[in-house]
């Protein structure tokens, strides 16, 4: 590091210390002209004064100082008060207050520092003295301010860095919903449909911002599992034996096994709703036959907005169901299939749901594509 690097920071720290706001608070003209002038002398640029200390509170608030000076003994209010009235304004910030007290004495001195001062200058004072206090306050505020506003440039980055590590997440995600997609390739955009439906419900459920967004990122894994079954089973035109459904259903055990116990809250998320997705309310659903709320909302959310899209697409087994058909079949199952009280919660966004729908439209030649399985 050169000499010119060194100064640096000590050039930069004078140039923000004579540029500092300083409030001078006396109710004695001569004593405000005296210290205006000696603060000029010794290079400080932004100097007010005031003769009425009921303005000072209502001064800072609009425009704060880095250094208040301020006399102990004036009519109205004195410099205690002042003080007082000024911590309303203050919220934690550190703000040198210099009390100006003709009194010397050992009380006075403890009665200024417990009323909120930082330091006190006896009058008459000396130049060199009310100098140097001066200075040293404004080089503590403004390592303060600096401290400050490295620490908001910290926040900034962590939230920028949490922001970048969650699209990486979701990223992610995505790519691995995409890869399952592979291997059941008659899906169009469905799982992309069915995460923003998902956000949707969740939202309107009243479900809180953070829940809500890993059901967004998450539920595009609600059938990974599926790669695991085999192709004859999965990619079989006609209609599943029951031991072949069987064997279809595992694909449960299998997304639970892929998504795995890690402590990642999405993953957790999207554990629980791959496992649990195909539960019914009144407990007719698998793996475990859950019953109503032992269903977790996430995986109650999913089940809605899953069926919904699956009967709304075209898939080259059957033909797209009207929405006015699909919302029906929601309601003649809720209470059995459906977690009811959501299933009402989703017909009161449906607008919102086929915008989506319009949004993220499948390809046109979807229909043209082999058939494959869909678990039942």
């Amino acid at each position: 590091m050169n000499d010119g690097d060194m100064r640096q920071p000590k050039d930069d720290l004078d140039a923000r210390i004579h540029a500092a706001r300083i409030l001078v608070v006396d109710d004695n003209p001569d004593q405000l002209y005296l210290m205006e002038l000696m603060l000029h002398k010794h290079h400080y640029r932004n100097v007010e004064v005031t003769a009425d200390p009921t303005q000072v509170a209502s001064a800072y608030a609009a425009n704060p100082y880095d250094l208040i000076l301020l006399d102990m003994e004036m009519p109205v209010m004195n410099g205690a008060d002042v003080m007082r009235e000024l911590k309303s304004h203050l919220k934690g910030e550190f703000l040198p207050v210099i009390v100006l007290t003709a009194h010397d004495g050992a009380q006075v001195r403890l009665q200024v520092l417990e009323a909120g001062a930082r330091d006190y200058i006896s009058k008459p004072f000396v130049e060199a003295e009310f100098a140097h206090r001066i200075r040293n306050h404004l080089e503590v505020r403004m390592l303060y301010k600096e401290r400050e506003r490295q620490n908001e440039i910290l926040e900034l980055k962590v939230i920028e860095r949490t922001e970048e590590l969650r699209e990486s997440q979701t990223e992610i995600l995505r790519r691995l919903a995409k890869a399952g997609e592979f291997r059941d390739n008659d899906t169009g955009n469905h799982v992309t449909r069915v995460s923003h439906s998902c956000r949707a419900l969740a939202r309107a459920a009243g479900l809180d911002a953070h829940l809500t967004e890993m059901i967004y990122m998450a539920s595009s894994l609600h059938d990974i599992g599926k790669i695991g079954v085999p192709d004859h089973i999965l990619l079989k035109k006609g209609r599943l034996t029951d031991d072949e459904q069987v064997i279809m259903r595992q694909h449960v055990e299998f997304g639970v096994e892929m998504l795995g116990n890690h402590p990642a809250p999405v993953l957790q998320v999207a554990c629980s709703i791959a496992q649990n997705h195909h539960e019914k309310w009144d407990g007719t659903g698998y793996p475990e036959g859950l019953i109503g709320a032992a269903i977790p909302v996430e995986a109650r959310i999913v089940a809605i907005c899953d069926v919904f899209d699956a009967l709304t697409s075209v898939r080259p087994y059957k033909v797209a169901w009207t929405v006015e058909n699909a919302v029906a079949f929601l309601q003649e199952n809720a209470g059995s299939h459906f977690d009811p009280n959501l299933v009402e919660l989703f017909i009161k966004i449906l607008p919102e749901i086929e915008d989506i729908r319009a949004r993220f439209a499948d390809p046109v030649d979807l229909h043209k594509m082999p058939p494959r399985r869909t678990a039942s």
